[in-house]
């Protein structure tokens, strides 16, 4: 099945569309506390006519942008007898560009970190290999034998997101959440490449969970089923009998994927990304071909449930969830369950998966009593358990709900207090994504759209023109990978906002 799997992968390779985006417009950065991470920048002119070694400057491509630089190199007067050395620098934010790469001190491989050293033989245009992640360019002369003019800088962008698909919002959209649409579209197009990366810069693989939130979101702006397909297909190619399926994969020069990380609310999640599927473009040839993948990750989770009917913790179990320092998983995972279950035992009984179907919904019911009587303490009106070590997250409350344990009013009361109470709080736009899922559930659209603008808002009015990997209001040098230079500030996982915009809260 595996070959299969691959072929139809491959069947469904999207279409890379391409545009030129060029600039000449030299910036300077410089400290400043009142903007994102302490560092500005400002318009300064354009490239000087002439240059010698030592000279440097910053160029603005105006906004993110994936793909491959060119640019030509030409003599002043005299011919060049020797080589041009240049170094190059890309950076996606201000405060890339203010940092010599050679202070890194993170815990990923530094050569994450985009920086070039090239010769130049000839005179004429230079096409660099590489595809990059920026807005910024830095472009350092390190030895010329003469004077030397650079010019025509320009990037080849590649993403397979056909952004005339794209409808545009209705005049009179409140203006932020115009704003906020925006951002979200263009971190997705940069995120869809031959697969729904999770970021251009760092990292370029394809992971599960940013997979369902791409996939959400690219179904009500670019509509790109295909790229969907070929995502689920892939991942379907590295199932293992008795194994969750990888929470990522690589795709190039050929599939791989670790057996170690098998992340058990991510292959819950794939299974909702089918039902989503679905549901979003009713493919039933496709549906009923994933189904059996799907099906075994709800199989297996039903598989190794305590005497209480919750989720055990089994050699080798590994969960996401979210980052937030501390986190306990368990009672969260357990409304992920419930959440896949109950899209599952809808999604069977529309292919006529009638046993599944009754199986599904069976258990669906038991396992949330169970779980309401096992995982949610009343006299604290919340979810706080021994399971957890009696941490009060704001993750546990809203899987709670979005898995159906409580609904109504009673999970409004859980879901508003939880914001006041909890000690710990979403890390990731990840997380966030999942609170506006939870809201929109319980009819709390108002709150869902004030709750998007403090946020994604906030990203926004701090400069982002792509939605970042991690963002926690007022820590804004926080990263999961100890040196912030490694973060991504284009990441698949926080471009949902579109989704909610465009199916809730315009008319």
């Amino acid at each position: 099945m595996k070959d299969y799997y691959l072929k139809k992968a491959d069947e469904n390779m999207p279409v890379q569309t391409n545009r030129i985006k060029a600039s000449d417009t030299v910036v300077e950065i410089y400290e400043d506390e009142s903007k994102h991470m302490g560092i500005g920048f400002k318009t300064v002119g354009t490239i000087k006519d002439e240059l010698v070694p030592g000279d440097k400057f910053i160029l603005d491509f105006g906004d993110h942008c994936v793909g491959k630089l060119s640019f030509k190199v030409n003599r002043v007067k005299t011919y060049l007898d020797a080589p041009v050395k240049l170094k190059l620098k890309f950076g996606e934010i201000p405060y890339e560009m203010s940092r010599d790469f050679s202070t890194f001190y993170g815990t990923l491989c530094q050569s994450w970190l985009q920086e070039e050293i090239i010769y130049v033989d000839y005179e004429g245009l230079v096409e660099m290999p590489r595809r990059y992640a920026f807005r910024f360019l830095e472009v350092e002369v390190l030895a010329t034998p003469r004077k030397i003019r650079l010019s025509e800088f320009q990037v080849k962008i590649t993403t397979c997101a056909d952004e005339s698909n794209m409808e545009p919002l209705p005049e009179g959209t409140d203006p932020m959440l115009v704003k906020i649409d925006k951002v979200s579209a263009r971190t997705l197009a940069d995120c869809m490449q031959e697969v729904y990366e999770d970021g251009p810069k760092r990292d370029r693989r394809l992971w599960s969970g940013d997979l369902r939130v791409q996939a959400l979101t690219d179904s009500v702006l670019f509509k790109n089923k295909e790229l969907a397909k070929r995502c689920m297909y892939l991942f379907a190619a590295c199932q293992k009998d008795g194994q969750y399926l990888p929470g990522c994969l690589y795709y190039k020069p050929e599939l791989f994927y670790d057996e170690g990380m098998g992340i058990s609310d991510y292959a819950l999640i794939y299974a909702v990304t089918l039902c989503d599927y679905y549901e979003n473009y009713g493919d039933k040839e496709t549906a009923l071909d994933l189904y059996p993948i799907a099906a075994k990750q709800v199989d297996l989770a039903m598989s190794i449930h305590d005497e209480d009917g919750i989720i055990t913790f089994l050699d080798g179990w590994v969960a996401f969830i979210d980052w937030a320092e501390g986190i306990k998983k368990r009672t969260a995972v357990q409304g992920v369950y419930l959440y896949a279950l109950e899209k599952m035992e809808k999604l069977a009984r529309d292919l006529g998966k009638t046993e599944d179907a009754d199986r599904y919904a069976k258990h669906l019911e038991i396992t949330r009593k169970n779980a309401y009587e096992k995982l949610f303490c009343k006299e604290k009106n919340a979810f706080i358990n021994k399971y957890d070590d009696e941490q009060y997250s704001v993750q546990a409350q809203v899987w709670m709900i979005l898995g159906g344990v409580i609904c109504g009013e009673e999970a409004k009361s859980v879901l508003k207090q939880s914001f006041e109470k909890a000690t710990v709080i979403p890390g990731t736009p990840y997380m966030h994504h999942y609170v506006m899922e939870a809201m929109m559930k319980l009819g709390m659209k108002d709150e869902a759209i004030a709750y998007m603008k403090s946020y994604w808002g906030e990203m926004v009015e701090l400069g982002a023109d792509t939605f970042w990997e991690v963002h926690v209001p007022g820590k804004q040098m926080l990263t999961h990978m100890k040196d912030p230079l490694l973060n991504s500030w284009c990441h698949a996982w926080s471009c949902s906002p579109s989704y909610f915009i465009r199916k809730y809260f315009i008319d």
